[in-house]
C-alpha cells in the first residue's frame, strides 16, 4: 500500500541510498507539476519527501513546499541544510566539520573502503546525534575479504554502542540497532510503499530508477502505471519472505541491477544483512548485561549468511 511520495526537486538532487547521481546539469521540476504533485500526496494520504540538491530553490518553490507537512532531504553542504530534517554525508572529510543537530537524522552515503578504513567516526557521530544510517555504496562489490573486514568493523562499532548504551545514551545505528527492536521486515518498498516523482513529471520507482534512465511507471496526469506490481510486495519475495534479518535494506534497485530481478537480492547483499543481524543478536545480549532492555526480544542462532543456501528446508 502507498504511503510515501519522494519529490527529485531536480536532476542533482542527492542521492540517500545505493545509486550514485551522476548528472551535473541542473533541471528543475516544474513549479506546476511541483503543485500538482502536492495535490497527488493530499489526495491519498501519502507522507511527502522533497529531495534537495544543493543551491537555494527560487522563493516561489519554498513557498509551495511549505504549504503541506513534508521531509526535507539535503546533503551535507547544501544551502538549506539548516532547515533539513535528514542530512545526506557523501564524504568521511565533510564529517571533520559538520555541526550536528542532534534533532536531525544523518544518513552516511560512504564506498566500502572508506566505511573500513574510517569506522571510528561512527561512534563519535552518533554521540551527537540520535540516529545515524549508514548505506554502503557498493556492497555489490564485496567479496570474501570484504565480508570478513565487514565483521570485524561491526564487532568494533557494537563494542562503541554498548558503552553508549551503557552510559545512557540510546542513540540508533541502523545496522546494529535496528535489527533489535524490529519484530518484522522493514525495508526499502519502492513500488509498493513508495513511489518517486522526478523533475520530469514522471513517476519512477525510486530515485535510481529515474537517474539511471529506466522507463517511468506513469505520470501525474495518467496516473501510476506499475507492471507486475505484486513483485515489489515482500510476499512475492520467496527468499525475503521467510528471512528475519528484518533490518536489511532489500534495495529494490540494488535487486534489479545484480539479479535482474527486482524482489530477489544478490548474495553480497544478504550476507551483509546477516552479518548486521548476528552482530545485532551479540549486542542485544551484551546491553542485557549492564540493564534491563528489550525483555520480550529474541534473536535466534543461525548457521548461515545467506537463505538461497537453505531455500530447501522451506
Amino acid at each position: 500500500m502507498l504511503q510515501y511520495l519522494i519529490v527529485l526537486l531536480d536532476d542533482t538532487s542527492t542521492s540517500f541510498c545505493h545509486y550514485t547521481n551522476k548528472k551535473t546539469e541542473r533541471k528543475l521540476i516544474s513549479l506546476s507539476d511541483l503543485n500538482e504533485a502536492i495535490l497527488f500526496s493530499l489526495k491519498r494520504n501519502l507522507t511527502l519527501q522533497f529531495i534537495y540538491p544543493d543551491y537555494a530553490l527560487p522563493q516561489e518553490y519554498i513557498n509551495m513546499i511549505e504549504t503541506v507537512l513534508h521531509n526535507k532531504i539535503s546533503l551535507s553542504t547544501a544551502v538549506e541544510i539548516k532547515k533539513t530534517d535528514m542530512v545526506v554525508i557523501s564524504d568521511w572529510k565533510d564529517v571533520q566539520n559538520l555541526l550536528f543537530n542532534e534533532e536531525t537524522i544523518y544518513i552516511w552515503r560512504v564506498p566500502k573502503d572508506d566505511f573500513f578504513n574510517h569506522s571510528d567516526l561512527v561512534i563519535k557521530i552518533l554521540e551527537k546525534v540520535v540516529r545515524l544510517n549508514i548505506i554502503i555504496t557498493d556492497i555489490e562489490t564485496f567479496d570474501k575479504e570484504d565480508f570478513e573486514d565487514y565483521q570485524r568493523v561491526l564487532n568494533t562499532l557494537s563494542d562503541g554502542v554498548e558503552k553508549l548504551y551503557a552510559e545512557g545514551k540510546e542513540g540508533q545505528l541502523n545496522l546494529l540497532t535496528d535489527r533489535m527492536m524490529l519484530e518484522k521486515m522493514n525495508n526499502c518498498n519502492a513500488g509498493w510503499e513508495s513511489i518517486t516523482l522526478a523533475p520530469d513529471g514522471k513517476f519512477y520507482i525510486c530515485p535510481a530508477f529515474y537517474q539511471e534512465g529506466s522507463c517511468s511507471v506513469g505520470d501525474l496526469k495518467c496516473g501510476l502505471d506499475i507492471k507486475n506490481p505484486q513483485l515489489y510486495r515482500l510476499d512475492h519475495a520467496p527468499l525475503c519472505r521467510n528471512c528475519d534479518s528484518y533490518q536489511c535494506q532489500r534495495c529494490i534497485w540494488l535487486n534489479n541491477k545484480t539479479t535482474m530481478e527486482v524482489n530477489t537480492p544478490s548474495h553480497e547483499q544478504c550476507v551483509v544483512a546477516h552479518l548486521e543481524r548476528n552482530a545485532s543478536r551479540m549486542l542485544l545480549e551484551n546491553i542485557r548485561r549492564h540493564q534491563s532492555f528489550l525483555p520480550d526480544q529474541k534473536i535466534k542462532m543461525i548457521d548461515y549468511l545467506d537463505p538461497f543456501d537453505i531455500r530447501k528446508e522451506w
